[in-house]
């Protein structure tokens, strides 16, 4: 006896199975890597490699870099993140040019991977929001923040600076729509000075509180980098301010390398995956993790699962993690 005759209805879905890969590797792709920051007991660290459809290469944030005179190559820890980690990354992709960088604020662990870049590679574009700390501050950070705005006049010297608020789009890719999300012209201001922690100095949690956040539409596939925007102000500065609609996403870079969250702004994103960029001795007590579990969404984090890599055709995505979370220490 012939065997029965698979039903049509089938062939059309193994099909779709096995052109799922290739759609993956077709001409509209972006790639969107986070990348494993290594703990030199120095910050935390988040570097984002963006590659757009057309083959423009984006930054947002450069990962660690603290400049140490004493340091036998002048960086604690013996480490840049834009030598150690993105400049082999784009040697192993054959990338020459970075077309711009997005840098959500002027903390050491988000721009000093910068610090290295400017001069081996010279970024085409600087983009943040455009805030400026002027209050008092101790050393650490005074020379953090004199170290940014040196920084940021080098890009203003040679006309290649843009401050980015709420509101603007932001022209990295005519496959992508990338709206500013926060924070607005005015700044956010700090709405709980007498209640926040002594150890929490206005030159933190401020900058903090103004990263640049921004939303990458490619296709149907929605990515959001709310930056370092700390819990108190999520509630009482973020939320209030924008339309909850725009921060509804499909991949979410948990705010404040997951040690902020909250259950409204968990909430309003929904994601359906949250990557954290972390040490693993962070990992247990993030605050970022149950709740963004609670709304559904599949959590990573750097310092468990190493560089998690995402890549949308527009109507799909895939995700790929260094070490599977199956693997990691949750």
């Amino acid at each position: 006896m012939r065997p029965a005759s698979r039903p049509s209805s089938v062939l059309p879905l193994l099909l779709s199975l096995l052109l799922l890969p290739m759609a993956l590797r077709g001409e509209s792709v972006f790639t969107f890597t986070v990348l494993d920051i290594p703990d030199i007991k120095r910050g935390a660290g988040l570097a984002v490699i963006m590659q757009t459809p057309s083959g423009k290469t984006f930054l947002y944030d450069t990962g660690s870099g603290y400049p140490m005179e004493l340091s036998s190559d002048g960086w604690s820890g013996n480490f840049n993140a834009g030598r150690d980690l993105i400049a082999p990354f784009l040697k192993k992709a054959g990338i020459e040019k970075i077309d711009g960088v997005l840098i959500s604020h002027g903390h050491y662990d988000h721009f000093g991977g910068l610090l290295w870049l400017d001069e081996h590679f010279r970024p085409a574009k600087l983009i943040d929001p455009g805030f400026t700390y002027r209050g008092d501050s101790d050393n650490a950070y005074l020379t953090e923040l004199t170290d940014y705005d040196k920084l940021r006049d080098k890009y203003i010297e040679r006309g290649t600076y843009q401050a980015a608020n709420t509101g603007d789009l932001l022209e990295l890719d005519e496959a992508l729509h990338v709206e500013v999300i926060a924070p607005p012209k005015t700044f956010f201001p700090d709405h709980q000075v007498e209640t926040r922690s002594k150890q929490d100095s206005p030159a933190h949690y401020l900058l903090n509180a103004n990263s640049l956040g921004v939303r990458i539409q490619h296709g149907d596939i929605v990515f959001y980098l709310p930056g370092d925007i700390q819990t108190e102000d999520i509630d009482l500065s973020l939320l209030p301010s924008i339309d909850h609609a725009k921060i509804k996403c499909h991949v979410l870079v948990a705010p404040g390398h997951g040690i902020h969250c909250t259950p409204a702004f968990a909430e309003a994103t929904r994601p359906e995956v949250s990557i954290a960029s972390v040490f693993e001795r962070y990992a247990k007590g993030l605050k970022s993790t149950p709740m963004l579990k609670a709304v559904g969404a599949k959590t990573y984090i750097t310092g468990l699962h190493g560089d998690i890599k995402i890549v949308s055709d527009g109507k799909r995505y895939t995700v790929e993690a260094a070490r599977p979370p199956e693997q990691g220490k949750e």
